[in-house]
């Protein structure tokens, strides 16, 4: 019986039986600190992962989750140092669409933070995401979180003495709400008037590898070795303006030689 050959060990995660028309992405998020969230002590960060509906997710499970509960050190920061892995795949016929790369629809990592006061009453104090970087390589972002704002003094005074603050029925909606993701008639990314306020950030890091199949790693060398041979934008310019210059060259001649003539 043979066995599935492995690129490397021990724990290796690149088995080569990816399917030859896939794009495998593997993205170690870490969850590291959370700042300048003012009054709050003791906060811990619950995580969704939103992927659209064509990429394929190796562990759904692994799709949401919460840090365990820090205290502000000395710095005023809540360190987490939470780490779980995405492990997602995208079609490459998708990929090779009439859809630019940038356009392509990614996963959105969408946090919600949560402060747990003396009593350990716990509330809402901030929403925020971000897209999962798909190419290659490690990043550091500090997502910016928001809260809905409270205008009414009695509301005030129940978030302050009960814990109870506003907070949204859908996580999802801190991101790209479900109706942005229908094509034929989305609607406009916009809050207002929903008021909200700024809370603070969330510091994650992203290490980012990718695994191509068979197929996707032919017909991008194919590409690779038609862009060599295709002249380059800036050459092609160049080329235009000598031949437009000779043009003239050759009509001021021929009305020169009329003129003489």
């Amino acid at each position: 019986m043979s066995s599935t050959k492995v690129i490397r060990e021990p724990n290796n995660i690149f088995a080569e039986n990816i399917k030859p028309d896939r794009i495998r992405h593997v993205v170690n998020v870490t969850i590291e600190t959370a700042k300048e969230f003012h009054n709050c002590n003791h906060l811990y960060v619950r995580y969704v992962v939103d992927a659209p509906a064509d990429w394929v997710l190796a562990e759904p499970k692994n799709l949401h989750g919460v840090t365990h509960q820090s205290r502000a050190g000395n710095d005023s920061s809540n360190h987490f140092g939470h780490r779980f892995t995405l492990d997602v795949s995208k079609s490459w016929q998708h990929s090779s669409s009439s859809e630019t790369p940038d356009l392509i629809p990614t996963p959105l990592l969408l946090l919600e933070v949560y402060d747990v006061n003396m009593w350990n009453r716990q509330k809402s104090v901030g929403y925020g995401f971000t897209h999962v970087p798909l190419t290659p390589g490690s990043y550091s972002i500090a997502i910016p979180t928001w809260r809905p704002y409270i205008r009414e003094t009695s509301l005030q005074l129940r978030e302050y003495f009960l814990g109870l603050a506003p907070q949204i029925e859908n996580i999802k909606y801190a991101g790209i709400p479900n109706d942005n993701h229908n094509n034929e008639s989305p609607s406009v990314l916009g809050r207002f008037p929903f008021g909200t306020e700024t809370s603070g950030s969330v510091q994650v890091r992203f290490d980012t590898m990718i695994q191509r199949g068979r197929n996707v790693l032919e017909q991008e060398q194919i590409r690779a070795s038609i862009n060599l041979h295709r002249p380059s934008a800036t050459s092609t310019a160049v080329e235009q303006v000598i031949q437009t210059y000779h043009r003239a060259k050759q009509r001021l001649k021929a009305a020169h030689d009329a003129l003489l003539g």
